[in-house]
């Protein structure tokens, strides 16, 4: 009974972790393009240091299962961690762009890699915790406390934002991060770690490859981490720079209505995938509606904050079912100890944002800012083929 109880007891310690986590991230996650725009000679190139992020990332996600055999989770989460804070730091002292645009530029590659090992790690804690039945549940649980933190960090960044004095968000971000390292030093240090298996990228790669349902769910995480990215990344300048609505209102009222949808609907969805439905349906009609919404970004030409929300909260509505979806069908293909195919899986959110970035920066050469969502909603459709070919859970 007392390790059943320190396993619940450790189980909530992650959600609790997470939480700090995912608030941090997302207390900078719609400044980010804004801010280091002032280090850079064009709005135009801010892609470029995202896909330069992303490379070092990639690199150090496919290094880390061997780095989880040696080290353990433990450690690996405490170092992430550390190096982040003292990044968040660095950007505080940062912020004003008359004071060391190179380090700023580094701190900021290294926040934004540390940000994704440090959810990584987060994430092998959930699924070693996990029963396979409960996979939807927990996976939905799971998602919907870092989404919290996600839809409350921006509110509470716009009204910490006055006047672009960004070293109060990056402030806040080190101390929220502090208090995660806090909890993982102090309650993880007997954690015991499950045997992970370590592959070769290339005997990974064909696992991946020969598996249909595999390569395909792993294929929709992709768009929809590639979604993520452009909105995350295009969003805030759009609406900022081209449709005139002030860099506070889009923080306090656009961001936290769209993103409600990841807080209210990812558990009900995850116990539908669970219990009645399996995934294969949710994704399609996900993919459906994030296709339409997006594509109508292009054409929407107000100014009225509400209705910039109401169109928003829409395409988070589809992303919420896809993301549910995505988490719960993965998670019921592998175990704690394929940390090959987590590590493969979690890859796309870093590729993504290697390839989105410079996507967009080439198609802006060519084509007005606004039409980037049209050819956004475009690539969400082409998610509809693998949704419908997969085999169901149910």
């Amino acid at each position: 009974m007392t390790q059943v109880a320190s396993k619940k007891t450790l189980f909530l310690l992650v959600y609790l972790t997470s939480f700090l986590y995912s608030f941090q991230y997302a207390l900078p996650l719609y400044i980010e393009s804004s801010f280091i725009s002032q280090f850079l000679t064009s709005e135009k190139v801010v892609g470029l240091i995202f896909s330069f992020a992303a490379i070092f990332t990639v690199t150090y996600t496919f290094l880390l299962p061997r780095i989880l055999k040696r080290f353990g989770n433990y450690w690996a989460t405490l170092g992430a961690m550390g190096v982040e804070i003292i990044a968040l730091v660095t950007l505080a002292l940062c912020s004003d762009p008359s004071v060391s645009p190179i380090l700023a530029i580094i701190a900021f590659i290294v926040f934004l890699v540390t940000s994704s090992v440090i959810f990584l790690n987060l994430d092998y804690f959930v699924e070693n915790f996990t029963d396979n039945e409960k996979t939807g549940s927990m996976r939905g649980v799971f998602m919907t406390v870092l989404n919290i933190a996600v839809a409350v960090a921006p509110f509470i960044a716009g009204l910490m934002l006055t006047d672009h004095d960004y070293w109060k968000i990056w402030t806040a971000a080190a101390v929220v991060m502090a208090l995660g390292f806090f909890v993982i030093a102090k309650y993880f240090k007997n954690y015991e770690d499950p045997h992970y298996l370590v592959h070769p990228f290339r005997a990974t790669f064909r696992i991946v490859r020969d598996s249909h349902d595999l390569h395909s769910i792993i294929l929709m995480h992709f768009l929809l981490s590639f979604f993520f990215v452009w909105m995350v990344i295009y969003t805030p300048i759009y609406l900022n720079t081209y449709v005139g609505i002030p860099m506070n209102e889009i923080l306090s009222t656009i961001i936290p209505i769209a993103l409600l949808p990841f807080v209210l609907f990812e558990v009900f969805f995850g116990r539908l995938a669970d219990t009645k439905y399996g995934e294969k349906e949710m994704l399609t009609i996900g993919f459906i509606i994030m296709g339409i919404s997006t594509a109508a970004i292009s054409w929407m030409t107000t100014s009225n904050i509400y209705l910039w929300a109401g169109l928003l909260f829409i395409t988070r509505f589809g992303a919420s079912g896809v993301e549910a979806m995505t988490e719960s069908y993965f998670y019921k293909k592998v175990g704690p100890e394929d940390a090959h195919l987590i590590t493969f899986m979690r890859t796309m959110r870093a590729t993504s944002y290697i390839i989105a970035p410079i996507i967009g920066s080439i198609l802006l050469l060519f084509i007005d800012f606004r039409y980037l969502f049209l050819i956004l909603g475009i690539l969400m459709f082409t998610a509809v083929w693998f949704s419908l070919t997969i085999k169901d859970t149910k």
